[in-house]
């Protein structure tokens, strides 16, 4: 770009700081057009009388991806599951991408499927498009907001990033009935003014693959005495490293990732040569004390993590940094342990540690807690988000 255009372009964002989105939410409008023509000239319109609830499941990684199964870490599979523990089992499908389908002819089908099979609510992870790299669910958006009469959730892991919410808000400025539900922070207000979401609400673990993993863990020994007194289990961003070096040069031994067959020291490294959902599972169970560290990958703010619930169910007791978020779900003090600036850990652990009593019994409150809420915490959470949108609920009112 040359001076004078990266001159007026740089007064342009200060004077409009949400200059860029606004391009590229018409641009998208204009890109979007013949797909969305294309969709519903495909597909003729149907609006369903009152039924009972019934909800598609639209999965990034679905029943051919080796994780599709129980206690496999696949999320959409959990969400699901959960779903049918939930409702019932009549009353969750599965709708996946084939590998030799063009995204039109997987609109296509998606919409029709949902309607032929009387669906009143569907939920997608819409930070992407099933097969991965490019994203077009605002066209199956607005092909269901003109075909079908029913509810979108729109789930997102990593809000956190600016470019992911302008996707999110798109989809809700195409549609009243488009519900964005959060994993990991607050987003009501942030897509459309005075609008509320769903979220965070803590991602679910189904009892089924709770009882995976506890038969695992019998099989295994992992229900005999802990082997690590305090763990970190996860990605090795940079900040996370210099506060675990800390943490060392304070004279606390911390199993970092012991689930692991190899030692990782960096980011690149704990992302690599993954060892399953199981093995991380059982990790926490091996632990005492597990910490847990909140900021979000982008780095804006922190976030719910999925290891909260995670730990909690092993009987692991947590310790977070995080503010507002466990305690949604979790008495402080009670069942887990909150902290403010790493420096409190040492002293934290040491007290924890010199009272094994409290460990044992903090560990079985969470365990109670967690177990009680691994799906409800979820769904519930949901219901209770559309009660508020005044949408129709899944399961009652």
């Amino acid at each position: 770009m040359s001076g004078w255009r990266s001159r007026a372009a740089g007064l342009a964002t200060r004077a409009v700081p949400d200059l860029d989105e606004r391009l590229w939410h018409r641009s998208r409008g204009r890109d979007s057009a013949a797909a969305v023509d294309r969709l519903l000239a495909g597909v003729p319109g149907s609006r369903s009388a009152a039924r009972h609830s019934h909800l598609v499941v639209i999965p990034q990684d679905g029943p051919t991806a080796p994780t599709w199964r129980l206690a496999g870490g696949n999320f959409l599979f959990e969400i699901t599951q959960a779903a049918r523990e939930y409702l019932g089992d009549c009353r969750v499908s599965v709708l996946a991408m084939d590998a030799d389908e063009s995204i039109d002819e997987f609109h296509q089908r998606a919409l029709r499927m949902i309607i032929d099979t009387r669906a009143t609510h569907v939920l997608a992870q819409v930070e992407a498009d099933p097969r991965q790299g490019e994203w077009n669910w605002d066209v199956l958006v607005a092909g269901l907001e003109q075909r079908w009469d029913g509810v979108v959730l729109g789930l997102m892991f990593d809000s956190g990033f600016r470019w992911l919410r302008a996707r999110s808000r798109r989809l809700a400025r195409l549609s009243s009935r488009y519900v964005h539900v959060d994993i990991c922070v607050p987003m009501d207000d942030q897509l459309v003014a005075g609008r509320p979401e769903i979220g965070p609400v803590s991602m679910p673990i189904s009892h089924a693959t709770l009882a995976e993993i506890d038969r695992h863990a019998i099989e295994s020994g992992a229900d005999s005495a802990p082997r690590f007194d305090v763990s970190f289990i996860g990605a090795l961003y940079p900040y996370r490293v210099e506060l675990l070096d800390r943490m060392t040069q304070a004279g606390i031994n911390v199993a970092i990732n012991p689930h692991r067959p190899d030692v990782a020291t960096d980011f690149a490294g704990s992302r690599s040569n993954q060892p399953t959902y199981l093995d991380y599972m059982l990790a926490l169970r091996r632990s005492r004390i597990t910490i847990n560290f909140s900021l979000a990958s982008s780095g804006a703010e922190q976030q719910l993590k999925t290891r909260v619930l995670e730990a909690t169910s092993m009987g692991c007791v947590l310790l977070t940094d995080d503010v507002d978020r466990t305690e949604r779900f979790f008495i402080p003090g009670r069942e887990y342990v909150p902290f403010a600036d790493p420096e409190e850990i040492p002293d934290l652990v040491a007290g924890l540690l010199a009272d094994p009593a409290r460990i044992e019994e903090m560990g079985r409150l969470a365990r109670d807690r967690a177990r009680a809420i691994c799906v409800t915490s979820f769904w519930s959470g949901v219901d209770r988000g559309l009660a508020t949108r005044g949408l129709r609920p899944l399961l009652g009112a």
